[in-house]
């Protein structure tokens, strides 16, 4: 399945995207990443941030990017082997994203 991204909101990080059947949804971006040469995308609902701490893990949507920037498509992993994998170093990836944001905000401001 192949979805278009249909709209960016920079300054909440939220990707509206167009199902092949003409729906929309609405994800907050989480990062997108490079594996084995190939670009993937991270992203959840976007309502997912707003649940409680009890639930069970974030749900994680990954795709792979296809097409050139100004028309982007993302496309699901069949594979679940393969998905796995992909899942794998996003979560390695995710957590140094999240370990030098959290290191950058000890660090004091430079005057």
């Amino acid at each position: 399945m192949k979805e278009e991204r249909n709209d960016y909101d920079e300054e909440n990080n939220i990707v509206e995207l167009v199902d092949e059947e003409g729906n929309t949804m609405r994800f907050e971006h989480l990062m997108t990443f490079e594996y084995k040469g190939e670009w993937y995308c991270a992203l959840t609902p976007e309502n997912a941030a707003e649940e409680t701490e009890d639930d069970e893990g974030d749900e994680v949507a990954i795709y792979h990017i296809t097409g050139e920037e100004d028309n982007e498509q993302l496309e699901t992993i069949e594979d679940e082997k393969f998905l796995d994998e992909v899942f794998a170093e996003f979560c390695n990836q995710y957590e140094d994203f999240e370990d030098a944001d959290e290191a950058a905000e000890l660090e004091p401001d430079e005057e």
